[in-house]
């Protein structure tokens, strides 16, 4: 809500909508930031470390905030800072078939089981805040985590002055009185985009197209673009079709501690850990927690301690199915060689950095996959030639 607050005050005093809020974001990315491209807040802000947690509420807030930020100032920084925040930790925190959520997650998560009694590295949460579930913690996130993906869907297309924007890049379908406008897309899975239109009548249409921050060899129609807004006039008569077309660089981009994250576009890509879920039934405060409302803890069952081995990448490609959050339909793959290292785990956690930097064993070839499609993962890791 602060986020936002100068941008909604200044529609009644004609005063700067933009530059308070980058402030702002710019403080809580230096200070909190985590990979994901969001900010730790386990209800207090609890710095940069990949094993301290961040609400779900805050995620599905953060977003709202975004959305409102990207209508008022037209500033495309909040499109991207909206679809960071919507590809990575919002998937992130809720299981693929939304019946169970986690009230905090965490950048490296290796284990999603109850914290000794006070050994929790949350900050006023409870031990038992990561778990998926009904309402782990407290029940404010099972009210809130349902109005991620439907606020961020209407945030795809907005309102110019003069026209249409295409502000989140996502499959969707705009009707007004004389024209259909669709994005068809696979983006953030794919590259690209195409708007297609349709029109009652006649009539003259601007269009805003985003290209996201980042991309490479930008274009819209065949014609070079920029990244941000690029606006467009199309002479609409029956059918149109506009495509853009964009790329991205494989960034493997360095957090504290000598530590890297590895990204590509608006995606955050992490090294998921096997999983195996243990159903937790009880009965609390004279509330039954059965099956399918019941907790679940998560165990890994695949090696973790890794440490990156280069910085050679290759990204591969696949199908969209119609579960792309979740480990085994995760659509876009990114094959990069790992070493082991010394990295222990203490109380359900692995270590905030490992213990020693040198390899342990033969490097190996893995596949990394979308923060937001992992339930267990190692996302911020060394680098280990």
């Amino acid at each position: 809500m602060m986020i936002k607050s100068s941008a909604l005050l200044s529609l009644f005093t004609d005063g700067d909508s933009d530059s308070f809020a980058k402030k702002s974001m710019e403080i809580l990315l230096r200070d909190h930031g985590m990979a994901c491209g969001h900010f730790t807040g386990d209800e207090c802000l609890s710095g940069r470390s990949p094993v301290h947690g961040a609400e779900c509420c805050s995620v599905t807030e953060a977003m709202y905030s975004y959305e409102w930020l990207a209508a008022i100032t037209g500033d495309p920084y909040w499109a991207d800072r909206l679809e960071k925040t919507t590809f990575n930790a919002l998937p992130a925190t809720i299981s693929p078939d939304m019946w169970t959520h986690q009230y905090d997650q965490m950048t490296n998560q290796v284990e999603c089981s109850r914290f000794p009694d006070g050994k929790q590295p949350f900050n006023t949460n409870s031990e038992e805040s990561h778990l998926f579930g009904l309402e782990p913690n407290f029940g404010c996130c099972t009210a809130n985590f349902n109005q991620g993906w439907p606020k961020f869907a209407l945030s795809t297309f907005m309102q110019a002055q003069d026209g249409i924007a295409v502000t989140a890049i996502a499959p969707s379908r705009l009707t007004t009185e004389n024209l259909t406008a669709e994005i068809v897309t696979n983006y953030p899975f794919e590259d690209g985009y195409t708007v297609k239109m349709k029109t009652e009548k006649p009539c003259k249409v601007s269009l805003y197209l985003r290209i996201p921050e980042g991309a490479k060899n930008a274009e819209i129609n065949g014609e070079k673009a920029q990244t941000g807004y690029n606006k467009i006039t199309v002479n609409a008569d029956g059918e149109v079709q506009i495509n853009v077309a964009f790329t991205f660089d494989i960034q493997l981009e360095e957090r504290d501690d000598a530590m890297y994250c590895l990204k590509r576009g608006n995606l955050v890509f992490s090294l998921p850990i096997g999983e195996r879920w243990e159903k937790k039934e009880f009965v609390r405060d004279g509330v039954e927690r059965k099956y399918p409302y019941c907790d679940y803890e998560i165990y890994p069952t695949t090696d973790w301690n890794y440490a990156f081995n280069s910085d050679k990448f290759e990204v591969v490609f696949g199908e969209v199915g119609k579960l792309p959050f979740s480990p085994e339909g995760a659509p876009v793959k990114i094959k990069a060689k790992f070493v082991p290292i010394d990295w222990k785990k203490i109380d359900g956690r692995c270590t905030e950095t490992p213990d020693g930097r040198v390899q342990t064993g033969e490097a190996t070839e893995l596949e990394m996959i979308p923060y937001g499609c992992t339930t267990l993962r190692m996302t911020q890791m060394p680098l280990v030639k």
